[in-house]
């Protein structure tokens, strides 16, 4: 019996780390990408698999198969995959919310040629707030009315991924296969919740797939959101302005540790406490923030402080974690302290690279949008920080 095909926009690290070996146990995957990948993706459709780095206790080479991959800048490969989108139940993006809107365009090809109206998922594993009324707005722009059986998801993408390139043939790492000489690293952590309203579809019985009720999904969704993301952007982007290019030299930087912690305890775990009460549980919250630093630690996955500044400019957009995440402590009753200090170091890399120009009153005005009397405490918390972030962070 042939397995369901599952569809992923992206061969990058999230979906070949963490989608590709979650997925692939029980259904066939399709990787999406480019002409940049377009030797990887001819492998991936001629082999059906390829080689992934689990990282701690010690790294482990395992083998990802039930794979195949789609170039999407090869004109016949293109009309295979809008044949393919007019007929596969699942398709994943994991892309990065800048590139949504030409995602959406080809998706939007592939749902005006599909016949059956048996429910499509759109699940968007992209970082951010409302990420799925985003992709929705984008396939309005093709789809005038979205029909009622396409169903748009974002679950929640808990595992930590990335790559390393030019590794050498007898170095730590196991490339994705012979002939390249790069490879993907993933930390080990399982399961892929989404909201029981599209899990208890009869197309999500793969065992990666947990359901999890509407309240609670939220909360889950919030906590990875604002414990894993945000204290990952704070631990990079001060990090980054003290010099440091991995995350567990910071395993040493006793007065940076102590401001995560605080910035954990007394705003983040806070907020999500009061706001959720219900469906979290303070022990296992705590439990969370305290295997989060850990991770984003660890000294086997090696994570480099350059992937969580990457795309900083993105971060300091109104939905995303730095912004909102300030806005969501503030709703909350607590005061984003520390939290806002890295919207200030956000602000400070941008400006000294260029990305960010004009006065400080009008970067926050226009590009994160925090307007006068609303947000008069984010404003004034983020000018104190930037004021003061030498004291924490040596920027040369």
């Amino acid at each position: 019996m042939m397995k369901k095909e599952i569809l992923i926009f992206g061969a990058g690290a999230l979906s070949l780390g963490f989608l590709g070996p979650e997925l692939s146990k029980d259904y066939q995957i399709t990787f999406i990408d480019r002409e940049y990948k377009s030797d990887f993706l001819a492998y991936l459709k001629r082999e059906n698999q390829y080689c992934l780095n689990i990282s701690f206790p010690q790294l482990k080479a395992i083998e990802v198969k039930n794979v195949a991959g789609l170039n999407l800048d090869n004109s016949q490969e293109k009309a295979l995959l809008i044949d393919k989108i007019s007929k596969v139940p699942i398709i994943f993006t994991a892309v990065g919310s800048s590139h949504l809107k030409s995602v959406a365009s080809i998706l939007a090809k592939g749902i005006k040629e599909r016949k059956s109206k048996d429910s499509l998922f759109i699940l968007c594993s992209e970082n951010g707030w409302n990420i799925e009324a985003l992709m929705e707005s984008y396939l309005k722009e093709d789809i005038l009315d979205v029909p009622s059986w396409l169903r748009i998801g974002n679950p929640i993408m808990g595992r930590m991924c990335r790559c390393e390139e030019n590794i050498k043939k007898e170095g730590v790492y196991q490339s994705v296969a012979d002939n390249f000489n790069w490879a993907v690293i993933a930390e080990p952590w399982y399961g892929i919740p989404l909201v029981e309203s599209i899990a208890k579809d009869k197309v999500f019985f793969g065992r990666a797939f947990q359901a999890k009720g509407k309240r609670e999904f939220s909360a889950l969704k919030r906590m990875k959101f604002l414990l894993h993301n945000g204290t990952h952007a704070f631990l990079s982007h001060l990090g980054y302005l003290k010099g440091y290019s991995h995350f567990y030299q910071l395993a040493e930087e006793k007065e940076l540790l102590h401001l995560a912690h605080k910035m954990m305890n007394d705003e983040i775990i806070r907020a999500l406490l009061s706001n959720y009460p219900d469906v979290l549980d303070e022990n296992e919250v705590n439990n969370y923030a305290i295997n989060i630093l850990r991770r984003i630690l660890c000294p086997v996955f090696k994570d480099s402080i350059e992937r969580g500044i990457r795309g900083s400019l993105e971060k300091l957009k109104p939905e995303e974690r730095l912004i909102s995440g300030a806005k969501f402590i503030i709703s909350s009753g607590y005061l984003p302290e520390v939290y806002s200090m890295m919207i200030a170091a956000a602000i400070e890399i941008n400006k000294k690279e260029g990305r960010l120009k004009g006065s400080l009153e009008r970067i926050l005005s226009d590009y994160c949008q925090l307007k006068g009397d609303k947000d008069k405490k984010i404003i004034e918390l983020v000018k104190k920080n930037l004021r003061t972030i030498s004291s924490v962070a040596v920027v040369s």
